[in-house]
């Protein structure tokens, strides 16, 4: 997958949605998705279990998935079930360097029984409100990060978000319509970006 936060991209987000529509309605994100926590490593578990692929804090980075490294965890059927990820969630970090505070990306497609764990967040969306790939561009805009910076706990150059404070997110919702032709939009520029590199 190619880095989703290329200057091209960045430039057309900016261009359809800041300061286009002054009158999108904005909701909290606890209103237009289901967020939850991942699974804990160390936990007792009671019961036979199934060794599944997870997503680590390592693998979510900003705008795209480094799968260059896929660690397994022991998990009950149930937990599997409970945590299982499905195509377009977005998965964001709870916490670090604050300059990567709320960073996420989108899972498009999920290996088999892949789930996450307790240090990320997965944010599943409302998909006649939001498109994962606007979401994904609307954490590193300005008012996202704002809102990370002032509602994060900081320590020693650490910054942290609670679940609380990540359901509290306020969220713009542009016309659906135009957020679908952004994501067409970085379609097309991925499909250019990849002929290129196989005629380079």
């Amino acid at each position: 997958m190619f880095h989703r936060n290329s200057d091209r991209f960045k430039s057309r987000f900016n261009e359809l949605f800041i300061n286009k529509n002054q009158n999108d309605k904005e909701s909290l994100l606890k209103d237009v998705a289901s967020l939850m926590s991942g699974i804990t490593k160390g936990r007792r578990i009671k019961g036979p279990t199934i060794t599944v692929p997870y997503m680590a804090v390592s693998n979510v980075k900003d705008g795209y998935l480094d799968l260059s490294t896929i660690k397994t965890i022991e998990a009950s059927e149930q937990e599997v079930e409970k945590y299982r990820l499905l195509p377009n969630d977005v998965l964001m970090t709870e916490g670090g360097d604050p300059d990567k505070l709320g960073r996420g990306c989108v899972i498009e497609t999920p290996l088999h029984n892949c789930i996450h764990q307790n240090h990320i967040f997965r944010v599943r969306l409302n998909n006649r409100l939001l498109t994962p790939t606007y979401f994904q561009f609307y954490l590193q805009d300005k008012k996202a990060r704002e809102y990370f910076l002032r509602s994060a706990k900081q320590t020693t150059g650490i910054a942290s978000l609670n679940m609380t404070q990540l359901r509290n997110l306020p969220v713009i919702i542009p016309p659906i319509g135009q957020q679908l032709v952004f994501e067409e939009d970085v379609q097309v520029i991925n499909k250019s970006k990849f002929i290129c590199l196989i005629n380079a």
